[in-house]
């Protein structure tokens, strides 16, 4: 049985529609997957500059700054 003129565009809708509702998820997917490596690495940044840090570096950059 063939197309018709409305059974083709009917067809034509459905694979616009099918393709980028797929793009759409696999778009969203690697946003998401983006985000989460970022919150991780930030996290992982917050996490390196907790605790207390001796004054050796302060000390050795501000006697350099005196002695110029």
């Amino acid at each position: 049985m063939p197309l018709g003129k409305f059974g083709k565009i009917t067809l034509s809708w459905i694979a616009v529609t099918v393709t980028s509702l797929s793009l759409f998820v696999v778009a969203k997917n690697y946003v998401n997957e983006r985000r989460i490596e970022n919150m991780k690495a930030r996290e992982r940044m917050r996490k390196s500059n907790e605790g207390e840090y001796p004054d050796l570096y302060r000390k050795l950059f501000v006697n350099i700054e005196l002695n110029k």
